[in-house]
């Protein structure tokens, strides 16, 4: 809907974006310090994340360890063992609106008028 349909705009946007295509592919070449350094704090960033990930599995694993057989084994369905049935959604049943009730829950004080300064 929002790209134009004039043949010399949708022209200028593909000029446009291959520009910026090829600018983002050779910005390493042009700056290969920042290259090297961004790619040492991505480094540390996925081995924090995947020590993240490691101290959170450990931790379900030692809280469900604590269940033992009490949790229900794996539910295979007929045809396709590899999922789980999902229960039915239970229908939302719409807000009622009170047309009659009061919808005024200001107090004394935020009815006052507020400060206007010391001309007022």
């Amino acid at each position: 809907m929002l790209l134009p349909t004039d043949k010399d705009q949708q022209n200028q946007i593909y000029g446009t974006a291959q520009t910026a295509v090829s600018d983002v592919a050779g910005f390493c070449d042009r700056n290969p310090q920042t290259c090297a350094t961004s790619q040492e704090a991505f480094a540390v960033l996925v081995q924090k994340a995947q020590y993240g990930a490691g101290m959170l599995m450990e931790l379900v694993e030692g809280q469900t360890a604590t269940f033992g057989d009490s949790l229900p084994g794996p539910v295979a369905m007929p045809g396709d063992p590899g999922i789980m049935p999902v229960p039915a959604a239970v229908p939302l049943e719409p807000a009622t609106w009170d047309a009659t009730a009061t919808q005024d829950t200001l107090n004394p004080e935020d009815r006052e008028a507020a400060w206007g300064g010391p001309d007022v």
